[in-house]
């Protein structure tokens, strides 16, 4: 179910006995991907999200359970290929031929989680709202004005700007053509090239416990 604004996340519960653990966002998304749907995070950014706590979750004890959504994401490489992938936090798209990461080109987040490491980058988001908070940095913005706004991530205090757009979406959507094609990391691992991209949410796929 869908989480509403002022309504309380989660509940108390008996862990079950197919406990999975990860340690890391994609860690979190190969044991969604293996069938497993309740586990325990004690690293990454969605589990910063939902609070940074590692506590001691044992089969058949009361422990919090937090429903959360994830993206399913498809995307297409330069060879044609297709190929569908699970993330829980964050997809990131950035131009294949500018250096400098967030300081140089156009920037793409699409965000499950509200942290991306030390960036605030999602502070009106939320991991079971069943949408994603997309942010997108306009290549034109410069040097200084994105490193004062890399400079306010750590606090979330880097909206609104009139170079970053945000919006929050059920789906995402990116075609690029022969000129405009992105280099792809999902949840921190670095994908490669890619020609097009889609991420749609789906809701309460997973239930984290704490």
């Amino acid at each position: 179910m869908v989480i509403k604004h002022g309504q309380d996340w989660g509940r108390e519960d008996v862990a079950p006995s197919d406990l999975a653990w990860a340690s890391s966002d994609s860690a979190l998304a190969d044991c969604l991907g293996e069938g497993h749907r309740n586990v325990v995070v004690t690293g990454g950014d969605m589990w910063r999200t939902i609070g940074s706590e590692n506590r001691a979750v044992v089969a058949g004890e009361a422990a919090m359970c937090l429903p959360i959504d994830i993206m399913k994401v498809e995307f297409r490489r330069d060879d044609e290929s297709i190929v569908s992938k699970i993330a829980v936090a964050h997809v990131v798209l950035r131009r294949s031929n500018i250096r400098g990461g967030w300081l140089r080109g156009s920037l793409t987040i699409a965000a499950n989680a509200q942290f991306l490491g030390h960036w605030d980058i999602a502070p009106r988001g939320h991991p079971n709202d069943g949408r994603v908070e997309i942010t997108q940095v306009d290549e034109v913005m410069g040097l200084r004005q994105r490193l004062t706004a890399r400079a306010r991530l750590s606090t979330g205090s880097h909206l609104p700007h009139p170079l970053i757009q945000t919006k929050s979406m059920k789906n995402f959507v990116w075609e690029g053509d022969s000129r405009s094609h992105q280099v792809l990391w999902i949840d921190r691992q670095l994908i490669g090239r890619v020609k097009s991209l889609s991420v749609e949410v789906c809701n309460d796929e997973a239930f984290l416990w704490m």
